[in-house]
């Protein structure tokens, strides 16, 4: 980790250095002097997080990472550390971190990304010796694949000329309506929130190491990962309730979604599919419970435990703000390790030689899934709609929703009106799942809110405080 006062003595400047500087065969002087000693950068050069190894070695094997914290690591990337605190207790944070998940190598995201295959490693021989370093774990992913060309995210070579609406359709929901008279003479407007909305579940999504094949008028079988085209906008929904399914008309939806659906009707009849049909496995189990413990780790030093009564819990969640900013900056960087790991099967090349490409190809790492991703996303949205249903029978509808924030109109501000109804899915806790409060407002808000066509959920996830 360098501080300020080492940038000085290795001849770095305070700031990041130009595109052109950060390039890793620039001839900077700090990357002359490394290449000079047979040493070099990975295909990101200088960055806020820098990478050297042997140019005869293996980076896997034979690596030191640098976190300029000036140049914005720890800071500004994602961890958002408190800015005062010292190099010790930088690094003591950086240790807990270390302990609980993994050594840092970047953002949190990356960390995220990088664990899963950490917990699955695949076999690795080192690049210079060739001998069997690791023999690798079942159900790692080995192969690099290219995503079905629904799956594939803007900029990337199979998107390139696809029309709208071949992309893959599996999104969270963001949906708002106006309250209907009953809803509006209730005094209050609650907003919940679903802790890690995205983690919840992931843990039983089927990954298969192997490339996707495509397939006319395919038996839908929830156990197979893939893609299938089929028209769900004809099944019925409450006009009270946002959609279940993300697309109109015909459009594509994953293993995920589709298993909701044939949950809620009959047994879907896709007309094409991309199907991976190689062995498939829930690939991030392991990566859930790591994350899953650790967070609980750093929730009790907060004094915030599994099973406190429902009043305590309450009372520790109002008080956390208060508590020590270090292990809320950690739990922060866990949360972000969990959420941005799933943006980062997807991401677009970084490498400098990449980032101007208007469509580049697959990158060459068996982990980059945007599949994956998408099912992330349908199951997440499966999962939230099952409960908003759930509730529903009991006449709670919601209001607005933005991702993981939930609004519902309500006779008092406390949130065990919505978990005590006979028919709720929702409870309030700690795990991935589980229901946290975030606010509660008068009903004119709300109104104030719907007369501007905004999205009230939305409001209150972009300016209420977070974990």
């Amino acid at each position: 980790m360098l501080t300020s006062s080492v940038l000085a003595h290795l001849g770095l400047p305070a700031t990041t250095p130009s595109a052109s500087q950060r390039h890793p065969r620039s001839d900077h002087p700090l990357l002359r002097q490394i290449r000079a000693i047979g040493w070099q950068t990975d295909h990101n050069g200088l960055a806020s997080w820098v990478r050297l190894y042997p140019s005869t070695g293996d980076p896997a094997c034979d690596s030191i990472h640098l976190a300029i914290t000036d140049w914005g690591a720890l800071h500004h990337d994602g961890w958002n550390l408190p800015t005062d605190l010292s190099a010790h207790q930088l690094a003591a944070l950086l240790g807990q971190y270390t302990s609980l998940l993994r050594t840092p190598l970047g953002n949190p995201g990356t960390c995220g990304h990088q664990l899963m295959s950490d917990l699955r490693p695949a076999p690795h021989r080192h690049t210079a010796t060739r001998i069997l370093v690791a023999p690798g774990a079942r159900g790692a992913l080995t192969q690099v694949v290219d995503p079905a060309p629904c799956e594939a995210p803007e900029g990337h070579q199979l998107a390139i000329a696809r029309a709208p609406q071949d992309t893959i359709a599996d999104t969270d929901i963001h949906w708002h309506r106006p309250p209907t008279a009953d809803e509006a003479a209730r005094p209050y407007v609650l907003c919940l929130a679903v802790n890690l909305l995205h983690l919840a579940g992931c843990n039983e999504i089927r990954v298969a190491n192997g490339p996707a094949v495509h397939a006319n008028y395919p038996t839908f079988n929830p156990k197979i990962p893939g893609s299938w085209l089929i028209d769900l906008t004809a099944e019925p929904h409450h006009p009270l309730l946002p959609p279940p399914f993300a697309g109109s008309g015909p459009a594509w939806y994953t293993t995920p979604a589709l298993a909701y659906a044939a949950n809620r009707y009959a047994q879907p009849k896709p007309v094409e599919g991309w199907v991976r049909t190689a062995p498939a496995a829930p690939y991030l189990n392991p990566w859930y419970q790591r994350i899953r413990l650790a967070r609980l780790a750093i929730l009790e030093r907060l004094g915030i435990t599994e099973h406190m009564p429902t009043p305590d819990l309450l009372a520790a969640l109002n008080d956390l703000p208060h508590a020590d900013p270090g292990q809320r900056a950690l739990l922060h960087a866990i949360h972000a390790t969990a959420e941005d790991a799933f943006t980062a099967l997807a991401q677009p090349p970084t490498q400098p030689d990449q980032v101007t490409l208007t469509a580049w190809p697959t990158p060459d790492t068996p982990t980059w899934r945007p599949d994956l991703l998408a099912a992330v996303y349908a199951n997440a949205r499966a999962n939230l709609r099952r409960k908003l249903g759930q509730i529903a029978r009991d006449g709670y509808f919601p209001l607005a929703v933005a991702g993981d924030h939930v609004l519902y109109a309500t006779h008092t501000p406390h949130l065990s009106e919505i978990t005590d109804q006979p028919n709720s899915g929702f409870t309030i806790g700690i795990a991935p799942g589980h229901i946290r409060p975030v606010a509660t407002h008068p009903m004119h808000w709300l109104k104030d809110r719907v007369t501007k066509g905004t999205n009230a959920a939305q409001v209150l996830k972009d300016t209420c405080p977070s974990w």
